[in-house]
């Protein structure tokens, strides 16, 4: 199943995307056909189990349906409570980043966050900041939580999982590593992964029954047609079941929370010569079983 979020910005209502890929069925009268009261996202992740036999039953004779054509599709899950970054996850980016093969792993996975609303759909703009020269792409696997918790045991990690997305770790390079020569405890992470319109993702939120091994997916990125970023899930350092462990060891997950899971080589900042994104740029991502999303690049207003 393939769940969507339809509508205006910041006004999105939650659906799933019909086989055809052409139109949606809205889950607000699908629910309250099941008598069932009308829920938000992060509501339908917490009791998927349960919904999504009803769900998928009424998908077979779909009674109300909107044309994508006909409207925006939004950030699968459009308000998250939390979206966590899970930084270095991929032996290749950690080597690129380096300078060095096989460079040495952190001891535990790093923990970013950026701001919950900076979520964007899959065809938004991505709005470069003026204060940047060096905004860069990551292709990333997103993990979306179902049922929350705290301290969750690795062998329990996928009861806890709705499904996966496409998601983009934009980074703002020049803004995390401005003052990074006066001292390490000066690089500005959460300033360079926390702008606005900086988490685009979708197109849609494929629940975990369809992605039977999220540690075989193909990740690519094209920008303006050139292949970029080709790589394989396999390359996690710490795989899904670890992250969602070792991150619930010091936070409650919530329903509806993101984590990014890495990227892999061929970022922007590592080409040669480096090469950022600009206005009129655009950014293809394409993730075994889980779509395409193109994202448009755009340049902000100066203050």
């Amino acid at each position: 199943m393939k769940i969507v979020s339809f509508g205006p910005a910041r006004g999105e209502q939650p659906g799933v995307l019909l086989d055809d890929e052409q139109r949606v069925m809205p889950l607000a009268s699908t629910l309250a056909r099941a008598g069932l009261p009308t829920l938000d996202t992060n509501a339908i992740l917490a009791f998927l189990p349960y919904l999504q036999p009803i769900i998928e039953a009424a998908m077979k004779n779909p009674i109300d349906t909107v044309d994508i054509a006909s409207t925006r599709l939004g950030p699968p899950v459009p308000r998250p409570e939390k979206i966590i970054v899970a930084g270095g996850n991929y032996q290749s980016h950690v080597d690129e980043a380096s300078g060095k093969k096989d460079a040495p792993s952190p001891s535990e996975p790093l923990l970013i966050f950026k701001p919950s609303n900076t979520v964007i759909g899959p065809h938004d703009a991505l709005v470069r900041p003026a204060e940047t020269e060096q905004l860069d792409y990551e292709t990333e696997i997103a993990v979306v939580i179902g049922r929350g918790g705290h301290r969750i045991a690795r062998e329990d990690a996928y009861d806890h999982v709705a499904g996966y997305m496409i998601g983009n770790d934009v980074t703002a390079r020049d803004m995390a590593f401005k003052d990074i020569e006066l001292s390490p405890l000066y690089s500005q992470i959460t300033r360079a992964k926390g702008i606005p319109t900086g988490a685009p993702f979708g197109p849609w939120l494929v629940t975990k029954d369809e992605i039977p091994d999220p540690h075989n997916l193909h990740l690519r990125c094209w920008v303006n047609g050139e292949l970029r970023q080709d790589g394989w899930s396999s390359e996690m350092i710490v795989d899904i079941p670890g992250l969602v462990s070792d991150f619930s060891n010091v936070l409650e997950l919530s329903p509806g929370d993101i984590i990014y899971t890495g990227t892999t080589t061929g970022c922007g900042a590592f080409q040669d010569p480096p090469s950022f994104l600009f206005a009129g740029d655009v950014v293809r991502m394409e993730i075994t079983g889980l779509g395409v999303m193109e994202t448009p690049i755009a340049d902000g207003k100066t203050s």
